[in-house]
């Protein structure tokens, strides 16, 4: 399996949430196919370049515990 470039990691995060609208970051590396740090590298960038925003939660409903999660930013 060869590696992915950043930019077709982020393409297909982007890809996700239009679908998605939100989803926990969690989810979002499984959809991706790539690994949870991966995932907040790449968030952090598109943060930055104002595409995405992280919504953090203080507590899940089934867990209770905190999560964070990501949808794009409106324009």
């Amino acid at each position: 399996m060869r590696k992915r470039k950043p930019l077709e990691i982020k393409k297909k995060i982007l890809e996700v949430l239009k679908k998605e609208k939100e989803i926990s970051l969690r989810r979002l590396d499984i959809k991706v196919n790539t690994s949870y740090q991966t995932i907040k590298n790449q968030i952090e960038e598109l943060i930055f370049f104002g595409l995405v925003e992280i919504i953090k939660y203080p507590k899940n409903e089934k867990t209770g515990r905190p999560y964070t999660t990501v949808k794009l930013k409106k324009s």
